[in-house]
């Protein structure tokens, strides 16, 4: 049950393809709400989430196992998972960068465009507050190759300082989240209205690692109680499905304290013990094929869809709902044509560089 980047795990492609259905569908409720809604946006379960709590996981499980193997010093061993991360990340963020400062210069999209934009670059655009100019979707991204940042360097930090993966791993992630649920408090005093929430806490980099760190929490737990976690998978499960239930039930719009604190930390942590279930479904069923393209396509249809809804926001005043049920729908069938095309001739040849590049990094290590 122990995380790794080998053969895929059917319950962890799931968990993605649920991620990236709640993101499209709350993104796309102003296309059709003239005639339905879904109201998922103002449930309070988020995609985004989901995605952050499965990274956590799927990141722990290589960075244990960096720590834990001897053919390489500490440095070439922090160069090869951030090649491989990067080069998974970046070919499409900065891809879509420029596809949205193109529609923003064009005035295909509103946002604002001045020097600022130079921050969305180096990944500043909601690190400790939110400059909210354009690509507004980009603020999950700056969540990520943060904790990827800063993370393998406490990491290390901290092994050194105990001379032990085994602890040294458990102290690190537990700053990660405790530090970020320490601060959100005081985030959330100068705090007024939901919107201004979602803005200034939900997003912003410094007060949201700590739901990644729930996933690498599992993954440390996976590595070291692999038993103890496979036999109780369906209750940790369960216990985590009422955590997130409980957590969206107590949330209200005027209820900003618990919002903008403890209901990511009861909603991650919820979201995190139900990865034991899911990382033991290796199944794939009838459906399985659909979840698993789902998955795969899953990064590139996140950065897609948003150009695709700002698009098509003009074309739906005043239709009727034939027409707005046709627009929704083609929302959905243009965002995935377009993601399916990235991820095969964009995403994935960068991706294919990563093995050859661990190879040269594991042959410099053998010349030195």
């Amino acid at each position: 049950m122990q995380p790794h980047s080998g053969s895929r795990i059917f319950g962890l492609d799931l968990m993605r393809a649920v991620a990236i259905i709640i993101v499209m569908i709350c993104h796309s409720d102003d296309l059709i709400d003239a005639f339905w809604s879904t109201g998922l946006g103002e449930s309070g379960l988020d995609g985004v989430d989901l995605f952050f709590v499965l990274s956590g996981y799927l990141i722990g499980g290589i960075l244990l196992r960096l720590c834990l193997s001897t053919d390489l010093p500490w440095w070439l061993k922090l160069a090869d998972f951030w090649q491989r991360r990067w080069l998974r990340t970046l070919p499409n963020y900065f891809l879509f960068l420029a596809v949205n400062l193109v529609m923003l210069y064009a005035g295909l999209s509103t946002g604002i465009l001045n020097v600022n934009v130079l921050a969305y670059f180096v990944f500043l655009q909601n690190f400790w507050v939110p400059l909210d100019l354009f690509f507004w979707e980009s603020w999950s991204l700056a969540v990520e190759e943060w904790f990827y940042l800063l993370f393998p360097l406490l990491l290390f930090a901290v092994i050194g300082l105990v001379k032990g993966v085994r602890i040294g791993f458990l102290v690190a992630v537990l700053v990660m989240i405790i530090i970020p649920t320490c601060l959100r408090p005081g985030a959330v005093e100068l705090i007024d209205t939901p919107f201004l929430l979602s803005v200034w806490v939900r997003k912003v980099v410094i007060y949201r690692l700590d739901t990644i760190g729930f996933g690498v929490l599992i993954a440390w737990l996976a590595h070291y109680w692999p038993r103890m976690l496979y036999a109780r998978r369906i209750e940790l499960f369960v216990i985590g499905l009422c955590a997130l239930v409980l957590a969206i039930m107590l949330r209200t719009g005027i209820n900003l304290t618990y919002m903008g604190t403890w209901f990511f930390t009861i909603s991650g942590g919820g979201m995190a013990l139900m990865l034991p279930a899911l990382a033991s479904w290796h199944r794939t069923g009838k459906w399985g094929n659909g979840v698993v393209f789902l998955s795969k396509i899953s990064y590139a249809l996140y950065l897609v869809h948003m150009p695709v809804r700002l698009l098509m926001i003009p074309l739906e005043r005043d239709k009727s709902m034939v027409l707005t049920a046709l627009i929704y729908v083609s929302y959905w069938a243009i965002s995935i044509a377009l993601a399916t095309i990235v991820y095969r001739y964009w995403e994935r040849p960068f991706m294919a560089l990563r093995d050859p590049l661990s190879a040269r990094i594991r042959r410099l290590n053998s010349s030195s």
